[in-house]
């Protein structure tokens, strides 16, 4: 459920995939699982329960979301190449072929057994799976539905890992399941020619040679029933919802979207998938680019003012978010959340005097990851001169001009008494 099955392929084959790209990230948010690092060198990604695992092209990892077990605790070291993320739990793979494992622990689902020949991990809720370089396979965790009983054999290429069961991929393109089967999520199709497979809560997906794709188990939201095409070359199982990469770089996501999880991003770019309980992650190969213009450092505004905020855009990003700093980027306000991507947005200046302001613009909903800052601070200010008629922060002829022409209407324009 919680790794994308072609990676473990991938390894299998190549070693670390060559791609690197920025995070795309949606669905529900509850513990900051979507808020998604910057950077354009992550390669591979893994969504848990309500936090996500990344990969980064130097070996590094970065973890973010609900931490409550400490499963974005990430360890120290720069030669790994795999993720897995589990419930609440995480697996990796390091380049001298052993495991890590940490998070939750009450079935031993971190405690990874020892040895150097290992090459792939899978993590369900509270158990963990590992694919050896011989083609094996070997589990430990939660056993209450069969879910670690891994069958004999050394012909495995890749495995998944679901609530309460497992899958793994034979060589000759044909599956095996084990675990529970009550949604009939184990009871796999007969037609040798997959490619890859992924394990959602109580269901399966699988990704054929053809690049179509086949699904089976449970269907309460139509997370069973495939999207049409033959054109996929990636796919990941969330908690009831799955998404699905083309060859094109576009994705399509389906099932359960109470949280907007399968409302996927448009445009192409995009270079793998993964899917939690209830959120989706994505690397866009290509990544969008926004570049704030004005302002941009060294600018007077002032309080109450209609000024005109302008950045350039590359690549898709329909939606900006934008935000203000009075304190050098100790806090933020919201300007605009959900503002159309236009290159320009009128603001109404707060009323605070500061020299400290800073500007921010990211990418609304998919694209956080996705922002530029002022380079440097501007100014704004507040009119405080008793004088001013006109506020405009200047005591001069036009406001004498003001005061003249209500001296002569009123003849004493202090006077309280004087209608306005």
């Amino acid at each position: 459920m919680f790794v994308a099955a072609f990676t473990a392929v991938c390894l299998l084959c190549i070693g670390r995939p060559a791609f690197a790209g920025s995070l795309a990230a949606w669905g529900n948010n509850s513990d900051g699982q979507i808020d998604a690092p910057d950077g354009n060198d992550f390669v591979v990604i893994a969504a848990g329960g309500y936090h996500s695992l990344a990969l980064k092209l130097d070996g590094s990892l970065a973890a973010w979301g609900n931490n409550d077990d400490g499963q974005t605790n990430i360890p120290d070291g720069n030669d790994f190449l795999s993720v897995a993320a589990g419930g609440w739990h995480n697996l990796t793979l390091r380049s001298d072929g052993s495991l890590v494992g940490w998070g939750n622990n009450d079935f031993g689902q971190t405690s990874v057994p020892a040895g150097n020949d290992f090459a792939a991990v899978a993590a369900g809720t509270f158990h963990s799976l590992a694919l050896k370089s011989d083609g094996s396979l070997v589990a430990w965790g939660r056993n209450n539905s069969g879910q670690t009983n891994v069958p004999l054999g050394n012909n495995f290429v890749a495995i998944a890992a679901g609530h309460l069961h497992s899958l793994a991929l034979k060589s000759d393109g044909s599956l095996a399941a084990w675990g529970r089967d009550l949604e009939g999520q184990c009871s796999v199709p007969l037609a040798g020619d997959f490619v890859a497979i992924d394990a959602g809560l109580y269901h399966s997906l699988a990704l054929k040679s053809d690049g179509s794709l086949n699904a089976w188990g449970s269907n309460d939201y139509g997370q069973a029933v495939v999207e049409d095409g033959n054109d996929f070359m990636a796919i990941a199982a969330g908690g009831w919802h799955n998404l699905a990469l083309r060859s094109d770089g576009s994705l399509v996501g389906w099932g359960y979207n109470a949280y907007a999880q399968t409302d996927v991003p448009e445009g192409g770019g995009f270079a793998d998938v993964a899917a939690g309980w209830y959120h989706s992650l994505a690397v866009a190969a290509t990544p969008p680019v926004l570049t704030l213009t004005d302002p941009n450092g060294g600018e007077n505004l002032l309080a109450g003012d209609t000024y005109t905020i302008a950045w350039q855009s590359q690549g898709y990003i329909p939606k900006v978010l934008i935000e203000y700093s009075g304190n050098n980027g100790s806090d933020w306000t919201q300007v605009a959340p959900d503002a159309n991507n236009t290159a320009t947005f009128d603001w109404l200046v707060p009323q605070l005097t500061s020299s400290q302001c800073l500007l921010r613009i990211s990418g609304a909903r998919y694209w956080r990851s996705i922002k530029d800052v002022t380079d440097a601070p501007f100014t704004i200010y507040q009119c405080t001169l008793t004088l001013d008629l006109n506020n405009d922060c200047f005591v001069d002829f036009f406001d004498f001009s003001l005061f003249a022409t209500e001296w002569l209407r009123c003849g004493n324009p202090f006077d309280p008494n004087c209608a306005p």
